[in-house]
């Protein structure tokens, strides 16, 4: 699930969820609660100036403003004329300028920042990736915690190790290698 996707479940999720059975209410407010789900509708709403003038913000920044951070930098490097501030929009300017943009030096930023915007998103909206348990151990931590989670683009990846990301041939590798040390009769 890209982040358009993601963004459309959240806008599904911003209804707060009726919870049957409680039969006491305690409030110190008069006032009925709000309909709508404050964290899905801040990250959905539009973003402070801030963001892209590097002064502080208060939690989150909302999608509009991480993608339009974004844009703007791609904008201004390749010389492009700056596009309109919708999802759809930058989505689909950043997606037309990824090939360019695996070549600078702040991609590896890059890449994290939009990663981290699809895993708050997937949390708001409740939606979390099918994760599939893998029958190898991890290489550096030499416990059986490897995954391969759905959209993260890797073959496999260890659940408590971070930097343990392997892409289909490096798990192809250690899938041989694993099979060959369990085949191989140790000498005593």
């Amino acid at each position: 699930m890209g982040i358009p996707e993601a963004v459309v479940q959240c806008w599904m999720a911003r209804q707060r969820v009726q919870r049957g059975g409680e039969s006491e209410r305690v409030s110190a407010s008069k006032d009925a609660p709000l309909p709508l789900r404050l964290d899905v509708l801040s990250m959905l709403g539009p973003s402070a100036d801030a963001v892209l003038t590097g002064e502080d913000q208060i939690g989150e920044v909302p999608v509009v403003g991480v993608l339009s951070a974004w844009a703007a930098l791609v904008a201004e490097q390749t010389r492009q004329n700056p596009v309109s501030h919708t999802i759809s929009t930058l989505t689909q300017f950043l997606l037309d300028n990824v090939e360019w943009a695996c070549r600078q030096q702040w991609v590896t930023d890059f890449a994290a920042e939009l990663e981290a915007l699809l895993k708050i998103l997937r949390k708001l909206s409740g939606i979390e990736p099918a994760r599939i348990p893998l029958p190898v151990t991890c290489p550096s931590c030499d416990l059986r915690a490897m995954i391969r989670e759905e959209g993260s683009g890797w073959a496999a990846e260890c659940r408590y190790c971070p930097v343990i990301k392997l892409s289909a041939r490096e798990y192809t590798q250690l899938v041989a290698e694993q099979a060959q040390a369990v085949s191989t009769p140790r000498e005593a």
